[in-house]
């Protein structure tokens, strides 16, 4: 999943060009501080269990319950691989988080057969952290 910040949270624009402009166009650092905040967001999301709205995943069903016995693990969690591949890439100008787990994109938008349980995206929260990194590096800058 690509986050596009500057659509997702438009009245980030106006910043985010006057801060390219003082950094010559590389935004490189403030999006590798996003990505690792949006990384680590996201990870939390198997804890709370929780789409980035705040929606609680739904239960299993119980055929899945079922062949999990006895091996722990939760709502989108097996042996934690999918969790674990959550990852970011920063560029000049973006950041994409997300995981290289195939599955992975069934988990996010459901199929025909199984309900959707969204754990990439930007919460409320997300894009309050970005605000404030977004102020905080153009304060350096100037």
């Amino acid at each position: 999943m690509h986050i596009n910040i500057t659509s997702q949270i438009p009245a980030l624009n106006e910043h985010l060009t006057a801060l390219k402009d003082r950094l010559n166009g590389d935004l490189t650092p403030l999006m590798q501080a996003i990505g690792s905040v949006l990384e680590n967001s996201t990870r939390q999301r198997f804890n709370t269990k929780k789409s980035p709205v705040g929606v609680s995943w739904a239960v299993l069903m119980p055929a899945t319950l079922h062949t999990k016995h006895g091996r722990g693990g939760g709502i989108l969690v097996d042996r934690g691989d999918l969790m674990r591949s959550i990852t970011f890439h920063a560029a000049g100008d973006s950041v994409a988080v997300g995981t290289d787990r195939e599955y992975g994109k069934y988990h996010q938008a459901g199929t025909k057969h199984m309900v959707a349980r969204p754990f990439l995206g930007l919460s409320q929260q997300d894009e309050q952290d970005i605000n404030d990194m977004i102020n905080d590096f153009l304060a350096g800058a100037l």
